[in-house]
């Protein structure tokens, strides 16, 4: 297993399928997830990497992958970090 993977399998609550690391965010109220998908987008800008974002309701579920090699990658392990971290702010 790559080292990659192996970070990604450390990373609390995200679920590794193949090349993706997948999670879903739970809230209280529908503007809570838009709020939260907010901030998450301007990481993701900051870092020229953008995640996959799925609002249903007050579900709301990241996916983090690098299209462009078709792979897991240390800048989505970074990303997955991040989400987290601004799940918390």
């Amino acid at each position: 297993m790559s080292d990659v993977k192996t970070e990604a399998e450390k990373l609390d609550g995200w679920e590794l399928d193949g090349e993706k690391l997948k999670k879903t965010f739970k809230f209280d109220k529908y503007l809570d997830g838009i709020a939260f998908v907010q901030k998450l987008a301007v990481y993701a800008e900051s870092q020229q990497h953008h995640p996959g974002i799925s609002i249903n309701h007050t579900n709301v579920a990241v996916t983090w992958t690098t299209f462009s090699k078709k792979e897991l990658t240390d800048k989505d392990i970074a990303g997955a970090k991040a989400t987290d971290n601004v799940l918390k702010a």
